[in-house]
């Protein structure tokens, strides 16, 4: 089980946690008749709140560790993983100290209570319910290789000799991603991206790793297999209508087979 795929699955008992926080919160101060005895509720909702932290925490230790290791710049599903993260931290704080210090605002615990329920099912969404859904709950592993990339920091840039600029492989998960339904829809009935086995072309595992390409024997560079995705060489189709933007999601994908 990798780390993401453990973490995920946190994620879902923090919501498991917040379904029973909102269902205590709400038998407490929703209801005028009592179904349950009221302090069990209150220990039970109190006990609930302290794994909720924990876990809480937990992951947020993994999540700050990725960012400080990768060094890398929060993508748009990061940035609100993030915020929802903080604002959770935030509440929580201040809920603890309504419990604690400032009882005459205790009327407004709810409130706060119901925003940190909500918030949590958007930060889980955005983290752990993302990943199991595009690793088809952890059975799909190319988006794991794609983050081991990432958490190692591998940014691999080759230089372009004169005034040429320089060609920056992609790491981010988007990126790869539509590299890969790129490559899935265009590439795979010729090339097999996962091992070195001809099809009807050379099998493309490690292209980027080895010092030449397959067929040209051209230096295994992401320019050089643009070049040849747009001018072919033998029986292979041209490419030539591909984007700059799609080219080097495809490239993107073979960095990380």
């Amino acid at each position: 089980m990798t780390i993401l795929f453990f973490k995920s699955i946190l994620s879902i008992v923090m919501l498991c946690l917040v379904v029973t926080a909102m269902f205590t919160m709400f038998e407490i101060f929703g209801r005028t008749e009592k179904r349950f005895d009221t302090e069990r509720l209150k220990n039970i909702h109190k006990f609930n709140g302290i794994v909720y932290f924990l876990v809480f925490i937990f992951i947020t230790y993994f999540c700050l560790r990725f960012i400080v290791m990768t060094k890398s710049e929060l993508s748009t599903r990061g940035a609100f993983h993030s915020l929802f993260a903080l604002t959770i931290l935030v509440l929580f704080g201040v809920k603890i100290s309504i419990t604690r210090v400032y009882r005459q605002f205790y009327n407004q615990v709810y409130v706060l209570g119901l925003l940190m329920a909500i918030i949590t099912f958007g930060l889980v969404g955005t983290s752990g319910g993302y990943y199991l859904l595009v690793t088809k709950f952890g059975t799909d592993l190319t988006f794991d290789k794609i983050m081991q990339y990432k958490q190692r920091g591998e940014r691999k840039k080759v230089e372009k000799t004169g005034d040429e600029s320089v060609f920056v492989i992609r790491t981010d998960p988007e990126s790869v991603g539509r590299g890969k339904n790129l490559f899935d829809a265009k590439c795979s009935f010729c090339h097999d991206a996962y091992s070195t086995q001809i099809i009807v072309g050379p099998g493309l595992k490690d292209v980027l790793r080895k010092p030449n390409l397959p067929m040209s024997g051209s230096p295994a560079t992401p320019e050089n297999i643009i070049r040849q995705l747009r001018k072919p060489l033998n029986r292979m189709p041209s490419f030539e209508y591909l984007s700059e933007k799609e080219a080097a999601d495809i490239i993107a994908f073979l960095n990380t087979v």
